[in-house]
């Protein structure tokens, strides 16, 4: 990968990250006030079922098509989201709730979009053997871009208004996608699927991971991985509450270490040495988080929870990334969007159930979820490894 390639490509990705963060914070705060926490809510499990009904759809078009044309495409729907999400607030008040909907569907497609065909992008700019190196070191950048997209998101709402806002974080998105005019000669890496649908499309990714326990274990790993944020993200603030006798200033203050810790892992694995043993130990990094999930549970005073979250936050990153990585490495290029969208399926399924575990086990504790969520997660990465290591199955 050329110099100027490689500047361009992550300075993409870590922007394109950057919309991601405004993402968390904008449409929430915005649904907040035009319809209190119930919208918040239907907003946020709308992203979260267009995501997973869209998967497939959006994993046969990275497939499909030049991977450069969908993540300009990808990139120029999240744009439109935030367009959509400026009105809210500025037409009639009815039509608030449609806009907002509206804007987290585009939203969800266009990151789904995204996902897939810069994974393929990446395959075709890295040579395997230097992938899981690369991806650390792009999930450093990722991660900060993420975090910058928070805090300015908010910064902007506070001077600008939440309507200039968005205006001005699409216009951010937009004007990032001339980075990809390095990427032009570069090979798309996708192959021709003519004559088949997305349904067709769709089974023969699922006969390729069927018989490819490798890249199986590791798109079901990037979903265990993701699940783990998501326990922690459900759960921290009732722990910080009802385990800790904490408030915001410790819920921050935890959020914000797990953060900086995570970074600073990232930073330290993006070095050859470290990311070559990282390569194979994604399974124990992943039980490690678990493991965290479980310790945390235990804690009761704020200092050590502090320190713990900390570790946790190292963890969680690191497994996340390492996923990533073996799953660029070992997944066929010409399948990466069907593949990524399955994972995507996963990781919102896993979130479904997730996200309803206060309703359906209403008299459990944040303590006691933890310890069941960490156990579940042991098992789920037990059973990956055996599945693992049965080797490569004949084709059918």
């Amino acid at each position: 990968m050329q110099a100027t390639q490689r500047i361009c490509f992550v300075g993409f990705s870590s922007a394109s990250f950057f919309i991601v963060g405004v993402g968390i914070v904008l449409p929430a705060w915005i649904a907040f006030h035009a319809g209190g926490s119930s919208l918040v809510g239907v907003v946020l499990l709308t992203s979260s079922v267009a995501g997973f009904v869209l998967a497939p759809l959006s994993g046969y078009i990275v497939d499909r098509y030049s991977r450069l044309t969908v993540t300009a495409a990808g990139q120029a729907i999240r744009a439109s989201g935030l367009l959509v999400l400026s009105l809210v607030q500025v037409l009639p008040e009815g039509l608030s709730r449609p806009l907002l909907v509206l804007s987290a569907v585009l939203g969800a497609l266009g990151y789904a979009l995204l996902a897939g065909a810069m994974s393929g992008l990446l395959q075709s700019l890295i040579p395997e053997a230097e992938r899981m190196i690369s991806n650390m070191r792009l999930s450093f950048f990722n991660q900060a871009g993420l975090a910058i997209g928070t805090g300015a998101a908010g910064y902007a709402i506070d001077r600008l208004g939440s309507t200039t806002a968005a205006v001005l974080s699409a216009c951010i998105a937009l004007a990032i996608l001339p980075l990809l005019g390095t990427l032009t000669r570069t090979p798309s890496g996708h192959r021709s699927m003519k004559g088949l649908t997305p349904l067709s499309a769709s089974r023969e990714a699922l006969r390729y991971l069927l018989n490819e326990p490798q890249s199986l274990s590791a798109a079901v790993t990037v979903g265990l991985a993701f699940a783990v944020i998501q326990i922690t993200n459900l759960l921290l603030p009732g722990f910080v509450i009802h385990s800790l006798g904490g408030g915001s200033n410790l819920f921050g203050t935890l959020e914000m270490t797990a953060a900086i810790a995570g970074m600073a892992a990232l930073a330290i694995a993006g070095m050859p040495m470290f990311a070559r043993k990282l390569a194979g130990a994604t399974a124990t990094i992943l039980a490690g988080a678990a493991a965290a999930l479980i310790a945390l549970s235990f804690v009761t005073n704020p200092l050590v929870a502090i320190v713990l979250y900390a570790v946790a936050g190292m963890l969680w990153n690191l497994s996340r990334a390492a996923a990533n990585g073996d799953l660029l490495t070992v997944v066929d290029s010409a399948l990466i969007g069907r593949v990524q969208a399955f994972t995507t399926l996963l990781t919102g399924g896993l979130g479904g159930v997730i996200f309803l575990l206060p309703t359906l086990v209403p008299n459990a504790t944040e303590a006691g979820l933890y310890v069941a969520c960490g156990v579940t997660i042991f098992i789920a990465t037990a059973l990956v490894g055996l599945w693992t290591g049965r080797g490569r199955r004949p084709r059918i």
